[in-house]
């Protein structure tokens, strides 16, 4: 799209650096030579500041399953707006949607909500810390959790500084962490049912608790393996430590209950977030019983926050949760998926390409290599200058999607046939620009 102009765009840029570290509130939003501001978005498109219009495959992180603006939404926002609370008092709709998320989530006793995934990754390490008595925990490489000290490791980092898989280095993903927080956290292989079941019986008696993404969305679509996943859980059953199950990006998408009901799983802990709000901020920490009463006032950790709970989120979800239960949305997602896959990986054959497209329920991201992506070493061998070339091209044609090798695209329920289409389009027009370059 050269006739685009971002004339409005760089002004803001040039205006918002000033005062904003980068012009932006999060990073991973920055982009060379500057930013894109957005001004407004419907259904599966969103335009910027200078009027350009795209195809998102952002989407809020996957986060909006439905669409942007969807009039369901925008209803229940409107009506919950007319009761005038905002914040710091409980909701009487609060247990309607706990009824609703746990008639969906079948795998879970009870459940509390709160704003982020990062929040609810923080609670439910107290609730292990505090039901095991230990302190230290375990996590797959390569798995993103939020960027709190004890999670934001071993992510996003180079691989040939990580050790052996037998004898994982841990590895803070940004500076600033305390070294004695990454240091004690304990980094296994993904997919690795060998390696991983003995790191983690190794490091048993310190262990409060095990994290793991059933599928790794942050760094594109890895996909884990069935036998992989249940070997975690009895590990962490056998030896008395939590089994935390991070479904952030996973729930309601590969199935109405999550991934725990796509490969039969039942963890102690489980977190939720995303889909689950529609892009408003609406997090979940949900599992057995014993665990979660924990979190009552003067029996363990405390659960506290301002705006956890809040009316309007619970009203979003109130909405959405209905709309997700019976499967078919999730069935759509998913043909959307396979058709893309399809067509990316015969682009990629006709113009000589390893490339390949791994996803599922409307997550998905592209690889340009020849080996099967099954953990964070496979997926960040891809050439990583292939991808981004292809990424930006998809932007130049109007796709809005992330630029970087270790990102992730969404679709959402509002992604028609004619939208599907042409993202098809600019796949095989991208395709064709990388063989001219």
């Amino acid at each position: 799209m050269a006739d685009q102009i971002f004339a409005r765009s760089k002004s803001l840029f040039e205006r918002a650096r000033e005062l904003i570290p980068a012009g932006v509130s999060s990073n991973s939003r920055f982009r060379e030579p500057h930013p894109t501001y957005f001004r407004a978005a419907k259904g599966a498109e969103i335009w910027d500041a200078d009027g350009n219009r795209y195809i998102d495959l952002i989407l809020g992180n996957g986060a909006v399953i439905l669409g942007h603006g969807d009039p369901r939404i925008e209803e229940a926002i409107r009506k919950s707006l007319e009761c005038g609370l905002t914040i710091g008092v409980e909701w009487e709709r609060v247990a309607e949607l706990a009824e609703i998320f746990l008639d969906l989530v079948k795998t879970v006793d009870m459940v509390r909500f709160t704003n982020t995934g990062t929040e609810a990754m923080l609670h439910a390490l107290h609730i292990a810390r505090s039901a095991t008595g230990r302190s230290r925990i375990a996590k797959a490489e390569g798995c993103y959790h939020g960027w709190t000290d004890p999670f934001f490791v071993s992510a996003f980092h180079d691989p040939a500084k990580a050790g052996p898989v037998n004898a994982m280095r841990s590895l803070p993903g940004t500076p600033g962490l305390d070294p004695g927080a990454v240091e004690d956290t304990v980094v296994f292989p993904f997919n690795d049912i060998e390696n991983s079941v003995a790191t983690i019986e190794a490091h048993a008696d310190d262990l409060a608790a095990v994290f793991v993404e059933p599928v790794m969305i942050d760094i594109g679509y890895v996909q884990g393996r069935r036998e992989y996943l249940h070997a975690l859980q009895a590990v962490c059953e056998k030896n008395g430590i939590i089994f935390v199950l991070d479904e952030v990006l996973t729930s309601f998408r590969l199935a109405p209950g999550g991934a725990q009901e796509f490969y039969d799983l039942r963890p102690g802990l489980s977190i939720y977030g995303k889909a689950m709000g529609n892009g408003y901020p609406l997090a979940a920490v949900a599992g057995k019983e014993e665990l979660m009463r924990l979190t009552e006032p003067g029996k363990g950790p405390a659960f506290v926050g301002t705006y956890n709970g809040h009316a309007l989120s619970v009203a979003v979800a109130l909405s959405v949760l209905p709309l997700l239960a019976d499967g078919e949305a999730q069935r759509n997602l998913e043909e959307a998926t396979v058709r893309l896959r399809s067509c990316f990986e015969s682009c990629a054959a006709k113009r000589g390409f390893p490339g390949r497209l791994a996803g599922g329920a409307g997550h998905f991201q592209w690889y340009f290599n020849s080996d099967d992506v099954v953990d964070y070493r496979t997926a960040a061998a891809s050439d990583a200058a292939k991808s981004s070339a292809f990424a930006a091209g998809l932007v130049d044609r109007g796709i809005l999607a992330g630029t970087g090798l270790l990102f992730h695209q969404a679709l959402s329920l509002a992604h028609t046939n004619a939208i599907l289409e042409e993202i098809e389009e600019a796949f095989a027009d991208s395709m064709d620009a990388l063989v001219g370059g």
